[in-house]
């Protein structure tokens, strides 16, 4: 008889042309199958048969050797009919005092803001860092990707931009202003153009190229602190001032447009834009989060802790723009609230005894990411569950030990060459193309070459 191969070389031997995800997720199950296997044979798991666990490492194979589609590939394996808004902490992620966090556009990394002035990326897969660009000397105000993901632009309270390379590590553009500079996002499309909300001055529009900055606002009654954002598609800009007046202004030619007010006047403290650009969510100082509609400017619903009139310190949609959360402005509470668009409460998320300082929405599932004043970030969350039976239709759970009456021809000896016969005849009509990418409905453009994952570099042990 022969030595059986060991799992993870046999499988890296037949699969190495996979990328290192899927080929991690083909080891894990076969050596899973292979630990059950062990253990029924020597009758710890009686109700387990040899059979069941074959059928269901042949249709894992199968379902990882498909044809590949990058990103959707985790998507495709979602459960549909499962809660789509998180439930729970999941993981915490630690490396430094966080701030603030964003998400790149597909979701695979995630950038934190530190109170050392670091900037860390973490690969959100694996839950690792990846990067550690050091360059600010106070603590980061915010952070924002641009659309392909391999910049990144950070805002500080050293009244400096910085513009980074992810992939390389290095610092590319800086930009200095008078005073702090609160809030700083990338334009959508245009990776050379930013906004900049400093300190007690008007917002700016940035050529990161050239450094030339344009104020968007041309003048301000009194020293306040001005919001800004930009639109979906980058064509407009959002900005709200103290008295509660919202105004829509043209990015090419900085007129404003359109202007409405928040009923009330009160301080607007955010705006946020949907991923869809159809919302425009308003966090004020009224304790009332209001949802306008981006195109008519018409105020759809309000949002507010009916009981305990709380502040909000940061609020935002979700990646499809069905729910709005908020987070507990409070220091001693780590409460998440999740509405529905009608204004109805489906959950609220009770986290450990520690403020929120920010929190953000995955742009593809149901996962929060929320920042506390202890500096750690919490990962939120659907309870999931193991369901075995979506590997096989003939796979069954047994909640007890049953007699199991094996088939005639279930052991007999099967000549081996036919058998390699029938698998290469099987591999012949089964074509399996690894090299062809397909476009992901959930963007609108898979043409740019947009950063999916960084490179690991191991370091060398000291001498």
């Amino acid at each position: 008889k022969r030595k059986p191969k060991r799992a993870s070389s046999g499988i890296n031997a037949e699969y190495g042309g996979l990328d290192p995800t899927r080929r991690k997720a083909l080891i894990h199950c076969f050596v899973s199958c292979i630990h059950i296997r062990r253990r029924s044979e020597v009758g710890l798991l009686k109700h387990i048969n040899t059979y069941h666990i074959n059928v269901v490492h042949h249709t894992i194979i199968q379902r990882i050797k498909r044809k590949p589609k990058r990103a959707r590939m985790n998507l495709s394996l979602l459960d549909p009919f499962a809660s789509d808004f998180p439930e729970m902490i999941e993981d915490c992620l630690d490396d430094g005092t966080a701030l603030t966090c964003s998400f790149n556009r597909r979701g695979t990394l995630l950038a934190v803001g530190c109170h050392d002035g670091r900037v860390v990326v973490w690969d959100f897969d694996t839950r690792s860092p990846t990067r550690n660009l050091t360059g600010h000397v106070f603590p980061v105000s915010s952070v924002s990707w641009s659309r392909n993901g391999r910049r990144l632009l950070s805002s500080s309270a050293d009244c400096t931009l910085f513009y980074w390379d992810v992939v390389q590590g290095t610092m590319e553009t800086t930009i200095k202003f008078e005073t702090p500079v609160n809030f700083a996002q990338m334009h959508p499309k245009d990776p050379t153009l930013c906004i900049a909300c400093p300190h007690y001055l008007p917002p700016v529009l940035v050529n990161l190229k050239t450094g030339e900055k344009r104020p968007i606002i041309q003048s301000m009654e009194q020293k306040t602190n001005v919001v800004a954002t930009f639109s979906k598609k980058g064509d407009f800009i959002y900005t709200a001032d103290s008295k509660g007046n919202i105004s829509v202004i043209s990015v090419s030619t900085l007129q404003i447009t359109r202007t409405f007010k928040v009923a009330g006047g009160a301080t607007v403290k955010a705006l946020e834009i949907s991923s869809n650009g159809k919302f425009l969510l308003v966090n004020s100082t009224d304790k009332i989060v209001r949802l306008y509609d981006a195109e008519t400017h018409v105020l759809k619903n309000e949002f507010q802790d009916v009981v305990s009139k709380m502040q909000w310190k940061k609020c935002c949609l979700s990646y499809n723009g069905d729910y709005v959360i908020g987070g507990s402005a409070q220091k001693s509470q780590h409460n998440i609230y999740i509405w529905s668009q009608q204004g109805q409460l489906v959950k609220m998320l009770e986290g450990p005894k520690e403020g929120i300082m920010d929190l953000v929405w995955h742009p593809q599932r149901p996962i929060i990411a929320s920042c506390s004043t202890q500096g750690v970030i919490y990962v939120w969350a659907t309870n999931y569950q193991e369901n075995w039976s979506a590997f096989a239709p003939d796979f069954k759970e047994l909640e007890e030990n049953e007699e199991y009456v094996e088939r005639e021809d279930e052991f007999d000896v099967v000549d081996e060459e036919e058998e390699k016969k029938k698998k290469v005849e099987q591999e012949e009509e089964d074509e399996v193309d690894i090299m062809t990418v397909d476009k992901i409905a959930t963007f609108s453009s898979d043409e740019e070459d947009d950063l999916f994952y960084l490179p690991t570099v191991p370091e060398p042990d000291p001498k």
